[in-house]
């Protein structure tokens, strides 16, 4: 099994113990891989794992997702995206393939909102930008916000805007346009949501 390999089906393909906790067995990443990772290879399977996540998850169910996916923010593998060892090319294209984690797994799996019993994996939607040790003033990342802000799927505009809401205590001339030409391109959007919009234009949002 090769270090990716290794990698996903540590974060996705965990045994569960009879109380439906992940039962921490040791995996090949961790006994063969781990010690010898380094930030730019770090970098590289995100960018690979986001850049087709659609196909690499889809023998996953929403809740395997949901904790794979979660892991990676907590361990602090997002930090890669950042690293200034990384080279420039492949932090950004680490960055830009989060667009595409919410358009093939976020997008076609999250078709309902449940605000009061929230699923695993809608959480991680919703928080992504929030908690991700990403830079939310960064050129990249305001890109990587306004592409997932134009997905036509209602929980990615609301996560986009969420992490809007944070960037703008970051970047705070950058933020009102970008959300001034949504509200402009989807007058039609629920009116909570553009309440929410106009919100996070000022980054009144928690």
């Amino acid at each position: 099994m090769n270090s990716f390999d290794a990698w996903l089906a540590y974060l996705f393909d965990k045994p569960r113990d009879d109380d439906g906790s992940p039962d921490e067995q040791p995996s090949a990443w961790l006994q063969r891989h781990a010690r010898q990772d380094t930030p730019a290879a770090t970098a590289e399977r995100i960018r690979r794992l986001f850049g087709d996540a659609g196909a690499l998850l889809r023998p996953y169910s929403d809740d395997q997702a949901a904790r794979g996916l979660q892991e990676i923010i907590d361990d602090g593998s997002l930090w890669a995206l950042r690293d200034p060892r990384v080279p420039v090319v492949s932090r950004t294209r680490g960055l830009r393939s989060i667009v595409t984690l919410y358009a093939q797994v976020f997008a076609p799996r999250i078709t309902v909102e449940h605000p009061k019993h929230t699923p695993k994996l809608e959480h991680v939607c919703f928080m992504f930008f929030d908690v991700a040790p990403l830079d939310l003033g960064e050129d990249t990342v305001l890109d990587v916000l306004e592409e997932t802000l134009a997905l036509p799927s209602v929980p990615c505009q609301r996560a986009a805007l969420h992490g809007l809401g944070h960037a703008h205590h970051h970047s705070p001339e950058h933020v009102p346009p970008i959300v001034d030409r949504w509200l402009r391109r989807h007058r039609d959007a629920p009116q909570e949501l553009r309440d929410y919009a106009l919100a996070a234009r000022v980054g009144a949002i928690m």
